[in-house]
């Protein structure tokens, strides 16, 4: 048998050779992707369940590696059914609220608006004052999780017309995101939405005066070659500017910021 089996000896141990590679860099994917997810988007701590925190896990997966909304919402659906079930939780949870957060925005990327849930939770985390505070452990649990619920309501209410409400969230956002001292570009994405949501509200000039701002600030960072989140930001401002420069009237700036932003 072995003398027959002679000539293809070596393709065999090559094919076992490439399939214990592929094996192996299976094997470190899942470890990379775990550890990945274990850094950027650990479950909260109150979440003792096994099965709770694999749904978690997965939610995770598809929200941010591969994204899938859909699934992503029935991850966290689940799992907040098996919270509510095993009852070890209440509502007004730090673990609890973060769910509520990612479902609602889970939900708006495929078209679902859960303006209802949003605002019950952010009037959890937020006063009739517009000042931070309510259910969490801690201040800084609060503000992060005033920015999670202003990615997903800020969108909706300038979609749905409430351009007033939209400037309240942008701003009570953008006054939790500076507390918290995060140096990334969302601060700088909170005051173009704010300046958007000034000029379709009508307030121009408080508009201009934003996006003026946060483009002086951007021009202030180091140049580089690298893509990464603040790419672009600078010519979205400029766009925005030419925009409300066409409104105000000012066609000549207009066309000049135009310009500059598509350069």
């Amino acid at each position: 048998m072995r003398g027959r089996l002679q000539p293809y000896l070596g393709t065999i141990r090559i094919a076992s050779a490439a399939s214990t590679l592929f094996l192996l860099s299976i094997g470190g994917l899942y470890l990379y992707t775990n550890h990945h997810l274990d850094t950027k988007y650990p479950e909260h701590p109150d979440i003792k369940d096994k099965e709770t925190r694999k749904l978690l896990r997965g939610a995770a997966l598809r929200e941010h590696i591969a994204p899938d909304p859909r699934i992503a919402y029935m991850f966290l659906q689940r799992a907040l059914e098996l919270i509510y079930k095993q009852g070890d939780l209440s509502e007004d949870s730090e673990a609890v609220q973060e769910i509520i957060a990612r479902l609602a925005g889970a939900a708006a990327q495929f078209g679902e608006q859960k303006t209802g849930m949003l605002y019950s939770a952010w009037s959890k985390v937020v006063d009739a004052d517009g000042q931070i505070q309510g259910v969490g452990n801690s201040d800084h649990w609060r503000k992060q999780q005033v920015c999670r619920l202003a990615d997903t309501l800020g969108p909706l209410q300038i979609e749905n017309g409430d351009y007033q409400g939209a400037i309240t969230t942008y701003g009570t956002a953008l006054r939790a995101l500076k507390d918290l001292d995060l140096e990334e570009p969302k601060q700088a994405n909170y005051i173009i939405s704010l300046g958007e949501a000034f000029a379709l509200s009508g307030d121009l000039q408080s508009a201009y005066t934003l996006l003026m701002s946060v483009l002086i600030d951007l021009n202030k960072r180091p140049q580089t070659q690298q893509v990464d989140r603040w790419t672009c930001l600078d010519s979205i401002v400029m766009l925005d500017i030419a925009q409300v420069e066409q409104q105000r009237g000012h066609l000549q700036q207009s066309r000049k910021w135009a310009e500059s932003g598509l350069q």
